[in-house]
């Protein structure tokens, strides 16, 4: 092989043309690489601006490399090359180039001698002009998926390159030119051209070009699993390889996608019984596979079994995307395991659905195994089974669900071998009542399983949920008031206190709820939340509204009653009480996890072990008395009075929330740092203050505003005008600090955003706050971060400030509105 260096001008230049082979992937850079790269360009000319100022040189700035193929046998003036490796830069500097020409074209002035910059980048970088054949005018010809965007927007057409990667680059160069003009677009063609370094390696005639494409490290994007596996299989077909491509390979790849099609080439080996098959080594396993098909049965072969690969993946896309399921029943079922939001499943569900394409299986048994799928999943997670083993227990099921018999009887019965842990009624009764569900499984799991359980009252008009936006509610608060204590003090068992029935009801499902006013709900005594329940669309918050108090016997009640609907929607395993102690099992595996997680220095205590794996107080001091040898036990205490007697630093210790977060829970971080500043803001301030503040925060989220929490030491809370999912642009004039009691508004901030970075606009804002009583920002503080008392909040002061945020808001609004 022989290399040099280059720039992209002289590399493209003259009769030349690039071909990407077939068998390369599709053109795949998005924005993130898209961005790198323009600020590359921008930032290489602001250092030759730099050095022009001096007299100086400066350095270029290096691409990397493009790997090249000599191609053979065209009789044509043209010099054909394969482009092994770095096709993505290649075709991104073109697809900028078509940009800046196209923006050239709407700007440029006609010099006196004809000269056109618009024409040079066609007629340097783009197109050989004076070729005759259509195909061959192109300096850059793409791989069959991408050409026909490439193409248009080449021969100045690209509307019809809009829909795929290729389209979205050219969309984010004219966006990025938009403003430029002709000197300033001149400049970046003269850039990519000239101050752009690539190294050129050129393979030598007799070079294995397969072997240098499967083992280049390149610094573009990197090939996939089946971006190699393409290559080789297009290797093995020279003869019938663009039929191939064109008639199988092609429209599978466009069906799923490269990430679906990776995972595809990962089950098919599995479905054969390579239940070790790793995802990651899909090529390896496949490339031997194929290979050996090849050998035997030759290229027909292989077209067989690519056109059947082709099948498996049209029934993959039904188990990752029900829509495309005609069968309302099935793709019913098929979309609940889609919400569980794990598809570890997946090796069962397509062996499932090929079952039935094969005619072993009719629709109604696949309905009923993959009922017994999803009942495996929810009860393992709300009795607290440890997720481990479970990937195994999937990819071994294909061998084990063989033809013959009742499909959905043999699903049942695999899965009700006690080794994997299927939880039986008594044991999914008992977790109901009595683990920490909040803490279960995954924020969507835990929401999932609440849904399924809201569906099964039978609403008349029943809840959108895809659009609803509900999170979970804890019925009796996580921080109760004296009241609260109260009440539930004279409910406790003998030698249990109430802040210890407190820590083992708070997370369990009996206590949980769905609803869209969290904020609204804070923590405040049941009867001022009955109000908000009974106002509910959810049939299960207005049976709790129903309740004439909240404490232990209604939370045990209606855990209960969520147990029977819970039996009754995912129905149990084959065979005997297994697992009485599953419930004392998995608590003592979560307080040994946890303590591992307690490194020197820090402590917790057993309440916080009870609430982390919702179990009575009593079963942490047992099981830590039974395993003595129990890492760091000695980390633990009784409570924090003992810990402080025993000299231990209040900033070292470790709450219930912090345990999980060490162990990789799935905690809701936004509501548990919600609660952090509503706790924070009770302790801290006067209770005037603090309503004034819940009132200000209400109103806030009321007029459409949306609320974001810090995570520092003290929980901060900034009034943003919208959230992620209406713009990506974040604006707030507001952040509170419930401590240390202000309220800063950042000038500092809006400086740098319009359309408050005109110092106009800030100056009205600052004279706005200043009409509240109790408010006096300094006039000299546009540029900085002023603050006020929340206590300027209390009375009348809060509904005027409410009203100064709602004319930030409008007017970014407005701003937001103009950009489309």
């Amino acid at each position: 092989m022989q290399a040099n260096e280059t720039t992209f001008q002289n590399l493209v230049e003259g009769s030349r043309q690039f071909q990407i082979p077939l068998y390369q992937r599709p053109y795949s850079w998005g924005l993130e690489e898209l961005e790198r790269l323009w600020e590359d360009l921008t930032e290489q000319i602001t250092t030759d601006k730099e050095a022009e100022k001096t007299g100086r040189s400066a350095p270029l700035h290096f691409m990397g490399s493009i790997v090249l193929a000599p191609e053979l046998g065209f009789a044509s003036r043209l010099s054909r090359f394969l482009v092994i490796d770095g096709q993505q830069r290649l075709t991104t500097l073109s697809i900028a180039l078509a940009a800046i020409r196209d923006r050239l074209r709407t700007v440029e002035g006609q010099d006196l001698d004809g000269y056109s910059g618009a024409e040079k980048i066609d007629g340097v970088y783009l197109i050989n002009r004076y070729e005759k054949k259509k195909e061959d005018r192109y300096r850059l010809s793409p791989t069959q998926a991408d050409r026909a965007s490439y193409h248009a927007i080449v021969d100045g057409e690209p509307i019809a390159g809009l829909g795929d990667n290729v389209g979205f680059a050219y969309n984010y160069f004219s966006r990025m030119v938009a403003e430029h003009e002709e000197e300033d677009l001149l400049r970046l063609e003269e850039t990519i051209g000239h101050r752009l370094t690539l190294v050129e390696i050129r393979a030598e005639r007799d070079d294995n070009v397969y072997r240098i494409f499967e083992s280049l490290n390149n610094t573009g994007k990197g090939l996939s699993q089946t971006d190699l596996l393409r290559n080789y299989v297009f290797m093995l077909l020279p003869r019938t390889g663009e039929e191939v491509y064109d008639d199988v390979w092609l429209p599978m790849q466009e069906e799923l996608g490269p990430g679906t099609l990776e995972t595809l080439a990962w089950l098919d080996l599995v479905l054969r019984g390579d239940e070790r098959a790793k995802q990651s080594e899909v090529y390896h396993g496949q490339k031997e596979r194929l290979e050996r098909i090849a050998r035997d049965g030759g290229e027909s072969a292989l077209r067989a079994e690519l056109e059947q690969l082709r099948r498996r993946g049209q029934l993959l896309q039904r188990v990752i995307d029900p829509g495309y399921e005609d069968d309302p029943e099935l793709a019913s079922v098929l979309r609940r395991l889609v919400d569980w939001g794990n598809m570890i499943y997946r090796p069962l569900a397509l062996h499932l659905m090929v079952l039935r394409n094969e005619g072993h299986a009719n629709t109604g048994e696949l309905v009923r195994a993959l009922g017994y799928v999803e009942s495996f999943l929810v009860r393992r997670m709300i009795a607290g089974v440890p997720t481990q083993g479970l990937n195994r227990i999937f990819m071994s099921s294909p061998k084990e669900i063989r033809p013959g018999g009742s499909v959905a009887d043999s699903v049942h019965r695999y899965l009700s071998d006690p080794r994997r842990r299927w939880p039986t009624d008594r044991a999914l009764a008992e977790a109901v009542a009595a683990r920490n569900f909040y803490w279960s499984g995954r924020g969507p799991q835990r929401t999932y399983v609440l849904r399924r359980l809201e569906e099964s009252y039978g609403s008349p008009e029943p809840v959108d949920f895809a659009r609803a936006q509900l999170s979970i509610e804890h019925v009796m608060p996580q921080r109760p008031t004296r009241q609260w204590h109260e009440v539930l003090s004279g409910q406790a068992d003998p030698g249990e206190t109430g802040e210890e029935l407190h820590a083992r009801l708070l997370h369990t499902l009996g206590n949980l709820t769905l609803t869209a006013q969290n904020s609204k709900l804070s923590n405040h005594m049941f009867e001022r939340k009955q109000g908000i329940f009974d106002s509910s669309t959810l049939w299960m918050n207005k049976e709790i509204a129903e309740a004439e108090s909240w404490g232990r016997p209604e939370i045990e009640a209606r855990a209960a009653r969520l147990a029977e609907r819970a039996l009754s929607l995912w129905p149990a395993p084959l065979g005997a009480e297994q697992d009485a102690g599953l419930l004392e099992e998995s608590a003592g595996e979560r307080i040994g996890e946890a303590l591992a997680m307690v490194s020197s220095g820090n402590w917790t205590t057993h309440r916080e072990l009870a609430l982390l794996a919702g179990a009575r107080t009593a079963t942490v001091v047992a099981y830590l008395g039974k395993h003595g040898g129990t890492a760091h036990r000695h980390r633990v205490f009784p409570d924090t009075s003992a810990a402080e007697r025993a000299g231990m630093l209040r900033d070292r210790f470790v709450s219930a929330a912090a345990l999980a977060e060490l162990l990789g829970l799935d905690i809701d971080k936004a509501v548990e740092r919600e609660h952090g500043f509503r706790e924070q803001l009770l302790d801290s301030r006067s209770p005037e203050e603090a309503r004034a503040v819940l009132a200000l925060i209400d109103g806030w989220t009321a007029l459409g505003g949306s609320l974001h929490w810090g995570d520092g030491t003290e929980t901060s809370c900034f009034l943003r005008t919208w959230d992620q999912a209406t713009s990506s642009h974040k604006r707030w004039a507001l952040t509170l600090y419930p401590r240390i009691g202000t309220a800063e508004v950042v000038f500092q901030h809006m400086r740098s955003r319009p359309p408050f970075d005109r110092v106009e606009m800030r100056r009205e804002l600052l004279d706005r706050f200043n009409t509240v009583p109790g408010i006096d920002l300094p006039e000299d503080a546009l540029d900085r971060r002023p603050s006020f008392r929340m206590s300027a909040l209390v009375g009348e002061g809060g509904q005027q400030v409410l009203g100064v945020l709602a004319w930030f808001r409008e007017h970014c609004q407005e701003w937001l509105a103009d950009q489309g």
